[in-house]
């Protein structure tokens, strides 16, 4: 969750006050990757989440050997998250390798306290109960979570129980934003499956669909799917869509003019128009309540280091975490805001089935039935429908033209897990699915598994169990 300056007092009295920190990076446009990490005791008798002491331990220790603060706590103790250094459209590589060290760093600070990285994306047997019972210590998460209100409780739950990866890009102008965050909407489906990392247990009960698809929903209107993607005809009616939306944005929590985390009780809501009333449409209000919208695609503050805003960026946070996908998100990502060619060939391909991107109306009724589709997917995976066609005709398809993709020449090795996912239909969750068949067997796993699995990025569950990089590695 991002953070915001609450001494910002500035008044916001109109769209007209904002708008222009929404222009675009122009030729400066970057991309970056934020990766959620959990992490747990192999050697208690329930596997035990990672504490409270525990984090501020390992999160102080790397920030201190890799010399940055590029560790950030998320809102319950068992959860880390990396995030890369920024970089240009040709810096892809310097991106990447970045990730890998920061993620190996981390790893290794909590290893050096008994601590292992959960090799599913979450800790498939801890509810959201027990995960919410070590909410960190930033008021930001207390406000929120410690404990939920009532009727907050299936929010909380997303955020404790679900982990992603995020990529976040600086979009060139206005333009350039709707057409990649459409785009990005439309595939989100696709994506949220072919890098889906679960166990087929979530919470500590059998679960055959796709978990964090499942929690996701719980965000309602301050998540999913805008319902101006479907009718914005430009970018900058996109963007005063969302500023509208941000404005009317129910709040459970906000700040006074003493920079105060003020929260409602259980059933009672503001936004930041209401707060007009008394004079606290402060600007500090207002990126707050946008922080607070967590759609799939999200649009996201830039700040500068005294923490002031100084322009956005979109956020695609549709993907899992495992061995390959920090890479994986970050490839697919960058290819498709900066490799114009691959994304006409994706928008055509797309269009083929029934998502047809220049009349955005069509596009409402085959989304929704694609998200139900992935959401519920039964143990079906990649064999469900996906507009017109199913998920692994369309997955077979991509990966031909992402192969092809002249931007993403010299990333052969990084792609491979992708590739070998899209034509073969195995996914992670896929393969976890078959090798984990009872909930024992998959936390025997956690606990045994060789950590040195993570050394090459370049794997999915696939090669590491089933051929093509050797045997799984397990720990004596």
């Amino acid at each position: 969750m991002s953070e915001v300056n609450a001494s910002d007092l500035r008044l916001i009295k109109s769209i007209d006050d904002v708008i222009g920190t929404y222009a675009g990076a122009g030729t400066g446009a970057k991309t970056g990757v934020e990766v959620e990490l959990a992490f747990f005791d192999p050697d208690s008798a329930d596997l035990t989440p990672m504490t409270m002491a525990q984090n501020k331990i390992v999160k102080s220790a790397t920030n201190a050997e890799c010399s940055g603060e590029f560790v950030r706590n998320e809102p319950t103790s068992e959860m880390l998250e990396v995030g890369s250094i920024p970089g240009g459209p040709d810096e892809l590589r310097t991106i990447l390798d970045d990730t890998n060290k920061k993620i190996a760093c981390l790893s290794a600070k909590a290893a050096d306290i008994g601590l292992k990285r959960s090799y599913f994306q979450h800790l498939p047997d801890k509810t959201a109960n027990q995960l919410l019972q070590n909410v960190m210590d930033v008021e930001r998460y207390q406000a929120f979570f410690a404990p939920p209100r009532e009727d907050m409780q299936a929010i909380a739950a997303y955020f404790s129980v679900c982990k992603s990866n995020q990529v976040s890009v600086s979009y060139r102008g206005p333009d350039h934003l709707l057409e990649n965050i459409r785009r990005l909407y439309v595939l989100a489906p696709f994506l949220f499956m072919i890098t889906d990392n679960a166990a087929p247990f979530n919470e500590g009960k059998p679960f055959t669909g796709h978990a964090g698809m499942h929690h996701r929903a719980a965000l309602e209107g301050r998540g999913g799917v805008p319902p101006y993607v479907f009718t914005a005809r430009t970018g900058e009616e996109y963007i005063r869509n969302h500023i509208d939306h941000v404005m009317n944005n129910p709040l459970f929590v906000y700040y006074n003019k003493n920079g105060e985390l003020i929260r409602l009780p259980s059933g009672t809501w503001t936004s930041f128009n209401k707060l007009r009333e008394e004079n606290l449409n402060t600007a500090t209000n207002y990126f707050f309540a946008e922080s607070i919208l967590w759609p799939d695609v999200k649009i996201a503050a830039l700040k500068d280091a005294d923490n002031q805003v100084t322009g956005h960026r979109y956020e695609a946070r549709m993907f899992g975490v495992g061995i390959h996908q920090h890479q994986t998100a970050l490839l697919l990502t960058a290819a498709l805001a900066f490799d114009a060619e691959f994304a006409d060939q994706i928008d055509s391909l797309l269009a083929k089935a029934s998502f047809d991107q220049t009349a955005p109306k069509s596009l409402q009724k085959p989304l929704e039935t694609s998200y139900k589709a992935a959401r519920n997917h039964a143990g079906r995976f990649l064999n469900i429908a996906y507009g017109t066609t199913t998920m692994q005709k369309f997955a077979s398809a991509f990966a031909d033209l992402l192969e092809n993709s002249a931007y993403l020449q010299g990333f052969g090795e990084e792609l491979t897990p992708l590739l070998a996912i899209c034509r073969t239909g195995r996914t992670d969750s896929r393969v976890n699915a078959r090798h984990f068949t009872t909930l024992e067997s998959a936390l025997d796993f956690q606990r045994n598994y060789d950590p040195a699995i993570f050394d090459n990025p370049n794997l999915c569950a696939h090669t590491l169990f089933e051929g093509g990089a050797g045997k799984v590695a397990q720990s004596a």
